[in-house]
């Protein structure tokens, strides 16, 4: 009974001691510099999710479909710290954060980034959960 009560006090203190969202720095080679991101939280990856998911066929043939270009973007957009994708000079030039986004960088990027921003929101390269 000790062991449980124990386990339990150690857990509540993990829980409680969090204090912030766990952050990273990604190196972008091509351009010479450092992202810095944030993990999301469950809620906001499945708002960006059902924003970017679409049916498509009638009936039975009825299926959802995940634009998945669209998807890394606004993760991206959500998670990163640094560059500020809202910025007025990226806004000016491109119209929305995500335009700039799919304007700046490559897909290879963009497949990076949002795969890192994942696995720092505690879901795993090998899940295919969160595309499904």
């Amino acid at each position: 009974m000790a062991l449980a009560e124990n386990r339990q006090s150690s857990v509540l203190h993990a829980l409680l001691s969090i204090d912030s969202k766990p952050q990273k720095d990604v190196h972008m080679k091509r351009l010479g510099v450092d992202f810095q991101i944030q993990a999301l939280d469950g809620k906001t990856i499945n708002r960006i999710q059902e924003q970017c998911t679409h049916y498509t066929g009638k009936g039975q043939k009825r299926e959802k479909v995940l634009d998945e270009e669209q998807f890394g973007a606004l993760v991206i957009q959500k998670a990163c710290l640094i560059p500020d994708w809202s910025a007025k000079e990226l806004i000016d030039k491109y119209g929305t954060p995500t335009e700039a986004i799919l304007g700046l960088l490559l897909a290879g990027e963009v497949a990076k980034l949002s795969t890192e921003i994942l696995e720092i929101s505690g879901f795993d390269s090998d899940d295919d959960e969160i595309k499904n």
